[in-house]
């Protein structure tokens, strides 16, 4: 069936797109609530953030209607150019909590790492999609070789949270693979013997600290990390129905570090309570759960790919945010997908949607190309 411009929207995934604009709603009024208390609030972080949100809608409406194998025809192309992107931000870049990892342009900052892990899925889909056998030590040579060069890059910068994300994504769609269980026994290997190295050897000091007071913790309450403490007890004193808007006293007070990033999640708890928060929960869940869906559904092999590179990478940034605010992981500095803030992190977000969405409706829906 040929798609037309009209039978497109109609055969959209709205539960997909429903739930990432209720949580960059909630997103947009928890960080207007953070600015409720000052003298004279200029409201920045919101602006910023929905200037973000409408320029996100844009793109992911435009790349509804891009058949998505497009990308694939250039996938190596934006995987050459992401990297190029990676190089000069070190350059370039400017530095934020002790990471080269942002341009600078009048005040704007953008991170080309966000992007890089969409590129990254784009790259993967094409190569996996191409071979005839994952098991073959050649392919896998490859494969890997997509991996270590932004891994040095992002090292270099450093952003431990990215780093982790994008070794995530490489595993999961390698996974999926019907990957013999020796080559899997390997790569836990080799992940276990990479962090003993990176433990001894790659690690700053104050990163591991932040592992080492997570582990002591369990130990020792005290030890706990002041973030962590903090986050805490934002989101204990929300109790049930939660404190309302811009009257947290972590959050309102500045208490609580990183409020509006990595720790935005212990923000709604604290003004929405343990209803708010667990319904934050429950529409990351259906969004996972339908983008899980989709790759059950998906006829073309590259599409699939996608949609699982696009799945674990919101899953493993959820659980890992959401973790690190209840002191469940350690704190390395991942963002919440759509509600942390964020120009580069939502716009991207919103990029996988559109890409989401056009592999779904072309992989689904039209059998010509």
């Amino acid at each position: 069936m040929k798609l037309t411009a009209t039978s497109k929207w109609a055969k959209l995934d709205w539960g997909i797109i429903v739930c990432s604009a209720i949580l960059i709603l909630i997103s947009l009024a928890t960080l207007y609530s953070l600015e409720l208390n000052q003298a004279s609030p200029d409201y920045a972080l919101l602006k910023h953030q929905a200037l973000a949100a409408v320029i996100g809608a844009g793109l992911l409406i435009f790349l509804v209607f891009i058949d998505f194998r497009f990308f694939k025809d250039y996938a190596y192309f934006l995987y050459l150019l992401g990297c190029l992107m990676l190089v000069l931000v070190l350059i370039f870049g400017v530095k934020i909590n002790n990471t080269t990892g942002w341009f600078s342009i009048a005040n704007f900052t953008f991170q080309p790492v966000e992007l890089f892990k969409i590129i990254l899925i784009i790259a993967l889909a094409k190569f996996y999609s191409s071979v005839r056998d994952v098991n073959d030590p050649w392919t896998l040579i490859k494969a890997v070789s997509f991996l270590v060069i932004p891994i040095v890059l992002v090292y270099l910068q450093p952003d431990l949270g990215s780093l982790i994300v994008l070794i995530v994504i490489w595993f999961s769609m390698l996974f999926v693979m019907k990957l013999r269980s020796l080559y899997i026994i390997f790569a836990i290997a080799g992940v276990i013997i990479t962090s003993v190295f990176a433990w001894q050897f790659m690690l700053a000091p104050y990163q591991k600290e932040r592992v080492s007071s997570f582990w002591s913790s369990f130990v020792n309450p005290a030890a706990t990390s002041y973030h962590v403490q903090q986050s805490r007890i934002a989101i204990g004193s929300g109790r049930l129905w939660g404190r309302g808007l811009g009257l947290g006293t972590q959050s309102s007070l500045n208490f609580l570090p990183e409020q509006e990033t990595d720790f935005i999640f212990a923000v709604i708890s604290e003004s929405l309570g343990f209803l708010g928060g667990s319904l934050v929960i429950v529409i990351y869940a259906f969004l996972l759960f339908r983008i899980l869906n989709l790759t059950k559904k998906m006829k073309d092999e590259f599409a699939t790919l996608l949609a699982v590179g696009i799945f674990s990478w919101f899953a493993f940034q959820g659980l890992a945010n959401i973790a690190m605010n209840l002191g469940l992981a350690p704190v390395f500095g991942v963002p919440l997908p759509f509600l942390s803030y964020g120009g580069s992190s939502l716009l991207v977000g919103m990029i996988a949607i559109g890409l989401l969405e056009s592999a779904s409706l072309y992989s689904l829906w039209e059998t010509e190309k």
